[in-house]
């Protein structure tokens, strides 16, 4: 018997669309760049289950173990604080679109001699309930189309109509205590995106995003499904909840005499961090090349319905790819600004500023 109790819907072939579109195994490659710049991303790591271990206390304020815990994108937990955050629930539900987490995180809990909380379930799947059956209509569009003008065409056509629909996960847990998205919004286009370009590129040899009016309408499609995100998490009266982001990215160029970070060991605070302005600032004398918004202009603050109980917002630099880590980056590196917000339940007070 497995340590994790599998829902019905994970079976040993998984989901063809997941496979093709590429989340089976995704995250793979980002847990071995989190191994090979761990002195990096450490302190992003730690301010994310910092934020989540400070809802875990006012957890164990209100009362015993109880209710439900959603984590969504769950991954491989490495920002979740697990073996704090998870005996305050009776319930625990771990949802994500790659079904090879599952193993990763049955070892993970085997490394612990005694849990004390039941075996999370664990939900493979399109949370947002549509992005995978949009990009599979698109790639089956693609497919028929005898012109790229024909296919742009039908593909704007049905991304002006793609709706948000409620998000499965969101009515699933009538004694829902808690619902965590960390690092997650930027990414629920992130597959689909690739899916579709790399479909009509095979097709036509041309790229979609020439196709401007059919690529943005996509964007604003993942518009509507990032902000259903935040609406349906907003919508869970009774549960706290809590929402991180990368908000920009920025890359940059070493100009001092170190051009290789790979094997320099982060100063404090990962070698890049934001001052009293918001501003980005760096250990090194950089050059920045490029800042751009993954999340297509939209603001987190705007997207929380009115009257949502929230407590202000934090900030922080995400070192995700110092510079000489990896071939693409061996002239510049990546950071981002994360954004992370807590909602709390009915009840509570509002925390001071």
């Amino acid at each position: 018997m497995t340590l994790l109790e599998k829902s019905h819907n994970i079976s040993p072939d998984g989901d063809a669309r997941l496979r093709k579109q590429g989340y089976e195994r995704s995250g793979i490659g980002l847990l071995e760049r989190q191994r090979q710049a761990c002195t990096y991303w450490a302190p992003h790591l730690e301010r994310n289950k910092r934020c989540l271990l400070d809802i875990a206390q006012k957890l164990r304020a209100e009362g015993g173990p109880g209710g439900t815990l959603v984590i969504l994108g769950a991954g491989r937990l490495l920002d979740v604080p697990w073996e704090t955050l998870f005996p305050q629930f009776e319930r625990v539900v771990l949802y994500d679109a790659d079904s090879s987490i599952v193993p990763f995180v049955e070892r993970l809990f085997s490394s612990v001699r005694h849990t004390p909380f039941p075996p999370p379930r664990f939900e493979i799947g399109d949370l947002t309930g549509t992005v995978v059956d949009t990009a599979a209509w698109a790639g089956h569009t693609i497919e028929r189309s005898t012109s790229p003008e024909q296919a742009a065409t039908a593909l704007l056509e049905g991304f002006q109509r793609g709706g948000a629909e409620c998000q499965p996960w969101a009515g699933s847990h009538a004694d829902l205590r808690m619902v965590v998205s960390t690092n997650l919004m930027s990414q629920l286009g992130y597959f689909p995106r690739a899916y579709i370009q790399r479909e009509f590129r095979t097709r036509f040899k041309q790229g979609f995003a020439d196709r401007t009016a059919a690529a943005e309408a996509l964007e604003c499609y993942f518009d509507r499904v990032r902000a259903r995100h935040v609406s349906d998490i907003a919508a869970q009266k009774n549960a706290w909840a809590f929402l991180s982001s990368d908000i920009e990215t920025i890359t940059y160029e070493l100009e001092g005499e170190q051009k290789d970070l790979s094997k320099v060991e982060a100063p404090p605070g990962g070698g890049a961090f934001l001052d009293d302005t918001g501003g980005a600032q760096f250990h090194w004398p950089v050059k920045i090349t490029g800042r751009s918004d993954p999340l297509h202009g939209q603001k987190i603050r705007n997207l929380w319905p009115a009257g949502t109980p929230l407590d202000p917002p934090q900030r922080w630099i995400w070192h995700i790819v110092p510079q000489g880590l990896e071939k693409r980056y061996t002239t510049c590196g990546r950071t981002h600004v994360v954004e992370a917000w807590t909602k709390r339940s009915a009840e509570q007070p509002r925390l001071a500023s």
